[in-house]
């Protein structure tokens, strides 16, 4: 599988598969990262938004149990605190999916707030085992569609 991203001026393919599958609304700063299959269909993704000077918004869907690599994974948390800087990032997980609630704190996300239907999740990146795997230099991208 090959980690792929939406690119601008191009069809926004992972979002539509996202929006599919866990009905991800479209918004003017998302930012996506997938895992595609030889075969051209996707794995697993990831993408980003509400992005503040600190922080961002996570979402993930896959499409089975193998559909999350670690190469995934780490391209996931690299995004935000290593390519863009960021301090921490942020999900929301119904409370009825189960298996998703697991899966976020078996990643290291931390529960921060819960609703009545939701769990809110915090990672931050001086937590995140995803970049300390090996040593990254933090750097600025803009976020912005300017």
């Amino acid at each position: 599988m090959k980690l792929v991203t939406d690119q601008p001026g191009q069809p926004p393919v992972i979002w539509q598969w996202m929006h599919h599958k866990v009905n991800l609304p479209w918004s003017s700063d998302l930012r996506t990262v997938a895992s595609m299959r030889d075969d051209g269909t996707i794995a697993g993704a990831v993408a980003y938004n509400a992005w503040t000077e600190n922080a961002c918004w996570m979402h993930v869907a896959f499409d089975g149990p193998h559909g999350l690599s670690k190469n995934l994974w780490r391209a996931a948390f690299e995004y935000p605190f290593v390519h863009c800087g960021k301090d921490a990032v942020y999900g929301l997980t119904p409370k009825h999916l189960g298996d998703a609630l697991k899966m976020n704190e078996k990643l290291g996300f931390k529960k921060i707030a819960e609703t009545i239907d939701c769990v809110m999740f915090e990672m931050k990146a001086e937590d995140c085992r995803w970049i300390k795997e090996k040593e990254h230099g933090r750097k600025i991208v803009s976020t912005s569609n300017a």
